[in-house]
């Protein structure tokens, strides 16, 4: 299929773009090499650091030497010197710390928007603190959606931390904006920061739906409700779908300008120290994939890139979703652009080259949501016995032990049909009841499928019975976790801890998993959170944060599991991530006959304390042996 599908898109491109350029520009950062002799060395090798290797032993070298974009050596510097010639570009570390490139096991926030935002800041907010701010929002035409006046002209609010609404217990409701002054009665739609799977709407946007008492829960959704039956305002899931189906679509972007802000934001990426990241499902749309494919031939994709479709297994036949994904795969992913070994486990004879340096777009599998979130007012994650209610008593209504969102015996033969297929599951499941229905659907696939190895994924594994803690390794099933989550905050210890009881020392369970065997990855879920990975690693080991003084509720530990160690934690955010994405014998480690994705840091992260980690920096990132990101002080 040609790859042209746009005038922007250009064959014979640049090797990985701007980056590189400007770092050309800037007169680059290398040292000529002593004893330089006359033949060619390798292209380039970086000496005299603290290469923390991540191979099976944790290894920590001197140097590196890196040719054609695949490791060649690491070791000594007195034995890096064979691997030095008169071309070859000199790193002197300085000791500073080596690792490889950090792999982002799930996170959606992988464009920019020119698009307005009213956001609410994902902080703390009393209830006239956040109406002052949306109603300053609602007097700034910058975020008119339509014509003012025109019943669709929505307002779009982004980012309130709903359980950190104050005082602590706050529960959002339509009230807080049916009080506003809104003389136009604009549908106002609120977005959930942390959480992300329920939204805060007023009357006018219930209105507009056609949303009532008498309204159904959509599948996958649910619509919250007063005592008196009527709408309270608060949409879960697919429920949000009803709003959003009448919200005009935002003025058009140019497909250049789109191209331009993924680029952006890879160069985020980049400074961050992101070397491949996973896509669960959003945005894994085509418009989506068509900028990335393009982004790609310009030489701005700046990490290996990882897309996933979403499937709805009880609205679409197991026929219908294997026909769209193989129909998704073809049209998006080219596998000659690919390492060899991250397809070869799909059936048939693997095409493209051994090794593939430059970042390219897979598509490994799909995304199947098969619950909520597990924090109180949404309670929609899978359980197995009832939630608590303020009083610390078993619920006993309808929605007590939450939502199921997938028929498990239809599930069981879609992931099955789907990896005998070539595509790997990524399942959100948080609720124990539902970590076990995943589990069963990948052992179902296990038992039928004996020598397919998919590396099938959970998303979040929130809440899990001790008993399916084994299972995950058993079943060689990866955790991509929030690890940023494992902290006390305002959507832990205040959403979720008073309604689970004893399971509240259930609640992220990255050690239990890790030592029954599991692999556990980070999954940022970003930008959900603010955008911080270093953070997210140093909360993976502490299971605490500096909240400081103003909130000493948060004090301390999350509960009574232990954090990872910094072996652990370092090996979830690189190896664990590569095996996620099949490219565990390519990436994740810096190995001889490995691709060169590492990242040169501000500080040694093994040699600091422990909640230093969060300070860290990235001075340089290498992709397949070229520099995409280069910090101005180095």
């Amino acid at each position: 299929m040609s790859r042209d599908r746009h005038p922007l898109v250009r064959r014979g491109r640049a090797a990985i773009a701007l980056a590189i350029v400007a770092t050309v520009a800037l007169g680059m950062f290398f040292t000529p090499a002593e004893g330089r002799t006359t033949r060619r060395g390798v292209d380039t090798v970086l000496r005299n650091g603290f290469i923390y290797t991540v191979d099976a032993y944790n290894s920590v070298a001197q140097a590196i030497a890196i040719d054609n974009g695949v490791i060649k050596f690491v070791g000594s510097n007195q034995g890096v010197q064979r691997f030095i010639g008169y071309d070859t570009e000199v790193i002197d570390l300085e000791d500073r710390m080596v690792m490889p490139g950090l792999h982002e096991g799930h996170i959606h926030g992988v464009t920019k928007s020119d698009r307005p935002d009213c956001n609410m800041g994902a902080g703390p907010l009393t209830v006239p603190e956040f109406q002052a701010k949306v109603q300053a929002c609602l007097d700034d035409p910058q975020f008119d959606t339509s014509t003012p006046g025109a019943p669709d002209n929505f307002l779009l609010v982004s980012d309130l931390y709903f359980q950190f609404l104050r005082p602590a217990g706050t529960t959002p409701h339509k009230s807080m904006l049916d009080a506003l002054d809104n003389p136009d009665d604009r549908p106002i739609i609120v977005t959930a920061a942390v959480t992300g799977h329920n939204i805060l709407v007023n009357q006018a946007a219930l209105d507009l739906a056609g949303i009532t008492a008498d309204t159904p829960d959509p599948i996958g959704g649910r619509i919250d409700h007063d005592p008196d039956g009527e709408p309270n305002g608060i949409l879960q899931d697919n429920a949000g779908d009803l709003v959003y189906a009448h919200v005009p679509e935002p003025p058009p972007v140019s497909f250049e300008r789109e191209v331009e802000l993924a680029g952006e934001r890879m160069q985020e990426f980049s400074h961050e120290g992101i070397t491949s990241f996973f896509v669960p499902g959003f945005p894994g749309d085509p418009g989506t994939l068509n900028v990335f494919n393009a982004l790609q031939d310009e030489g701005g994709l700046t990490a290996r890139a990882n897309f996933t479709l979403f499937v709805d297994p009880l609205t679409e036949t197991p026929q219908e979703i294997f026909a769209r994904a193989k129909a998704f795969r073809q049209e998006f992913e080219h596998t000659e652009e690919l390492s060899r070994s991250v397809v070869a486990w799909r059936p048939g004879t693997p095409s493209g080259p051994k090794y593939a340096p430059e970042p390219a777009v897979a598509i490994p599998g799909v995304k199947i949501l098969n619950d909520g979130i597990v924090q109180f007012p949404a309670q929609t994650a899978y359980m197995s016995s009832p939630y608590l209610d303020e009083n610390g008593d078993p619920r006993t209504d309808q929605n007590a032990f939450g939502e199921l969102y997938v028929d498990p015996g239809v599930l069981n033969r879609s992931v099955a049909g789907l990896e005998r297929r070539g595509f790997q599951s990524h399942i959100h499941a948080i609720g124990d009841a539902a970590v076990t229905v995943a589990l069963d659907a990948f052992q179902y696939a296990h038992a039928r499928n004996p020598g397919i190895h998919s590396h099938p994924t959970i998303a979040h594994a929130e809440v899990v019975n001790p008993t399916d803690y084994r299972r995950f390794g058993r079943l060689d099933v990866t955790a991509s976790m929030g690890l940023q989550w494992a902290k006390p905050a305002p959507d832990s210890t205040e959403a979720v801890k008073p309604y689970l009881g004893d399971r509240w020392d259930w609640y992220e369970p990255t050690v239990p998993i890790t030592r029954g065997g599991g692999r556990v990855s980070l999954g940022s879920d970003c930008c959900l959170d603010p955008f911080d990975e270093w953070f997210d690693l140093e909360v993976a080991i502490l299971r605490e944060a500096d909240w400081g003084p103003d909130f000493p509720q948060f004090d301390g530990k999350l509960n009574a599991l232990p954090g990872l160690s910094l072996r652990q934690g370092i090996r979830a955010v690189t190896i664990n991530g590569a095996y996620q994405m099949h490219q565990e014998k390519v990436t994740g480690s810096l190995e001889v006959g490995k691709l060169a994705d590492l990242v040169v840091l501000n500080q040694n992260i093994t040699k600091i304390p422990l909640d230093d980690i969060s300070n860290t920096d990235v001075l340089l990132t290498l992709v397949g042996g070229e520099t995409v990101w280069k910090d101005p002080s180095f």
